[in-house]
This record gives structure tokens, sequence and C-alpha cells, in this order.
């Protein structure tokens, strides 16, 4: 077992929060003032989020940062 997440399941717990939100990917990067590129690339799970980025999106899906990392 893996003390890392991985960037598959980052992925799924940030588009199952975006989903709950009932927005569009585009609407979350404008509200995280977070580039469309770089929004799709992390939904997409391209690239992992910095942890800033991470911060912007757990206020704006209002979950704790440490859901990431659970």
């Amino acid at each position: 077992m893996s003390d890392k997440i991985s960037v598959a399941e980052l992925r799924t717990r940030i588009a199952q929060n975006i989903k709950k939100c009932d927005i569009n990917v585009s609407q979350l990067a404008q509200i995280t003032h977070i580039s469309n590129a770089e929004m799709l690339d992390i939904v997409h799970g391209n690239t992992l989020p910095s942890i800033d980025v991470l911060r912007k999106l757990s206020e704006t899906l209002n979950i704790p940062l440490s859901y990431f990392f659970e």
C-alpha cells in the first residue's frame, strides 16, 4: 500500500466533486482563476496540481484540503 495518492485517484476525486457542485470544468477554472488548459490537464489526469491549486479547488468545491490526501 502506497502513502501517495495516484493521479487517477486524485482525478476521480476532483471530477466527482465537480459533478456534486453542478458546475463544469470551464466554470471551475474561471472561479479558481486557473487556466482552462491547466484545469483540463488536472481533470484528465495529465498533471498533478500544486498544493496552491488543490487549496483553490478545496475552497471552491467546499471540501477539506485533506480530502485530496486521504
